[in-house]
């Protein structure tokens, strides 16, 4: 008999705090739009699509004119202001994310534990983005330590 999946909350928790700090630090409260340059050849562009005041939905997006779209990495963050947490709401057009996945809930099959899964996307980027990132503004990453 198959073990039923269940989450690790404070693992998710943890990880989410540690998303939104970086993303805060990412994009200062005031910028809307931030474009970010990882080499020379990546491209992203963070623009805010919704605010209100407890939440704050940032949409990332590869730009990569030479690059079909389907593989340009593109998703849409939510930041939990009050809760101090952020999470992937949309990742490639997938939307309807929870942490547990049921066999009836979706007709598109999805990993047991895919929000944990694109929350350590989510740290993955941000830290890429902090360690070889550099914005197209005067503004410059401060080194995470």
């Amino acid at each position: 008999m198959n073990k039923r999946y269940v989450p690790n909350l404070k693992d998710l928790h943890s990880l989410a705090e540690r998303n939104y700090s970086a993303l805060a630090r990412l994009l200062p409260r005031g910028d809307s739009e931030r474009t970010i340059h990882v080499g020379d050849l990546l491209q992203f562009e963070l623009r805010c699509t919704s605010e209100s005041r407890y939440t704050t939905d940032l949409q990332v997006t590869q730009v990569a004119p030479d690059v079909a779209d389907y593989l340009q990495a593109r998703f849409l963050v939510r930041l939990y202001h009050d809760a101090r947490m952020a999470e992937i709401i949309d990742c490639q057009g997938q939307d309807r994310l929870t942490a547990l996945q049921g066999k009836k809930l979706h007709a598109v099959a999805h990993q047991k534990d895919e929000k944990l899964q694109l929350s350590q996307h989510l740290s993955e980027w941000l830290k890429l983005c902090f360690r070889q990132g550099r914005a197209a503004s005067a503004w410059q990453f401060a080194p995470v330590g």
